[in-house]
């Protein structure tokens, strides 16, 4: 072999090392992170916005959260606030969902249920000569067998008001409704006083039945009528004094 082809080929073997050194440069300059100075003859670059920081998620997507509200009641009437706390035993009702009531002892009433024994705590009272025994809103009669539920006795006297009355405002009287009862103030105590006419009470007496008045329906508890009506967009009842 003359001595210029070996020069030659010597001479493509280094070019085709030197070729390949320049790859890995290459490579990993076009793998580095561009700096952020700008190049010759380039506008400065405006700095990158800072990136959002990582977000614990394990409490979002609970009700109550502040991107997910529960749904709350409507804001009440004007003229028909909140319900109102007038005592240990005393509500006054007030309340935009009226036809909601919590549940109370007397709210389970039925007329002449019978029981073999009296509930524990009952007190003992006279009414017109005819004795009754009383418990938080209901009372009872002795019969052959055990006791009987009955309406509440016009003239009965309690020392504490059942638990959930209602306040009423009557004229100038306040009532307290309970149990289809309608209690007032006296001596230190509470009187039913017979049923006022015309008085609107936000809920039905326990037990009261349904009848036909007028050509319309209505309830009857003890004698006295309860013609459903509409107050602030709920249902409602008015006192009606029995046919003649």
């Amino acid at each position: 072999m003359t001595r210029t082809k070996v020069l030659s080929r010597r001479a493509t073997w280094a070019g085709l090392l030197a070729l390949l050194a320049t790859v890995p440069l290459s490579y990993a300059q076009r793998t580095q992170p561009r700096s952020s100075e700008p190049a010759r003859g380039e506008a400065p670059r405006a700095p990158a916005p800072p990136r959002a920081p990582a977000v614990d998620r394990v409490n979002h997507g609970s009700f109550g959260h502040v991107d997910n509200p529960v749904a709350r009641p409507p804001a009440p009437h004007p003229n028909n606030p909140p319900f109102q706390n007038h005592g240990p035993n005393v509500y006054v009702q007030r309340d935009p969902h009226v036809d909601f009531h919590p549940h109370q002892f007397w709210h389970d009433f039925h007329f002449k249920l019978r029981f073999h024994d009296l509930p524990v705590g009952y007190v003992r009272l006279v009414v017109g000569g005819a004795p009754y025994f009383y418990d938080d809103g209901i009372y009872y009669q002795q019969v052959d067998d055990g006791y009987q539920e009955v309406y509440p006795p016009v003239g009965a006297v309690v020392t504490q008001l059942p638990d959930g009355a209602i306040a009423i405002e009557a004229g100038n009287l306040t009532y307290y409704y309970a149990g289809g009862a309608f209690y007032v103030a006296q001596d230190g105590g509470y009187v039913i006083a017979p049923t006022p006419i015309g008085v609107t009470v936000p809920e039905l007496p326990p037990d009261a039945v349904q009848v036909s008045l007028n050509g319309g329906v209505a309830y009857q508890f003890n004698g006295i009528y309860y013609e459903p009506v509409f107050v602030d967009g709920v249902t409602q009842y008015v006192t009606v004094a029995p046919p003649n």
